[in-house]
């Protein structure tokens, strides 16, 4: 699992590339949040590039989603997700706590709304 970020505007961009599951929810978990929470800022996180998403990257995920709100007032979407991965947030409704957009642009827009 690799990560990378990058700013879009006033808009955090994270990219997760590879599974997200035990073993790579312990490769980027601190630096995801470090990235997110830290900075404060509203992001989007791309999943285009995910190719497998577990039950770990899920709590990574809303944990992240709920102390950017909490802590720093910033809100959170996800986007780019392939057919599987969408079938695991349908199925575990993870679109109901981290909003999913179709495009970035769309994801952008969500959260500076």
């Amino acid at each position: 699992m690799e990560m990378e970020h990058s700013d879009v505007g006033n808009v955090r961009k994270i990219v997760f590339v590879g599974r997200l599951d035990t073993a790579g929810v312990d490769r980027v978990e601190t630096r995801f949040g470090a990235a997110v929470v830290a900075s404060g800022k509203s992001t989007v996180v791309d999943l285009s590039q995910v190719t497998f998403l577990a039950s770990m990257g899920i709590r990574m995920l809303i944990t992240t989603a709920r102390s950017l709100s909490s802590r720093k007032q910033g809100k959170m979407a996800m986007y780019g997700a392939n057919a599987a991965v969408m079938e695991i947030i349908d199925t575990t409704a993870l679109h109901e706590i981290v909003p999913y957009a179709r495009s970035e642009d769309e994801a952008i827009a969500i959260v500076s709304a």
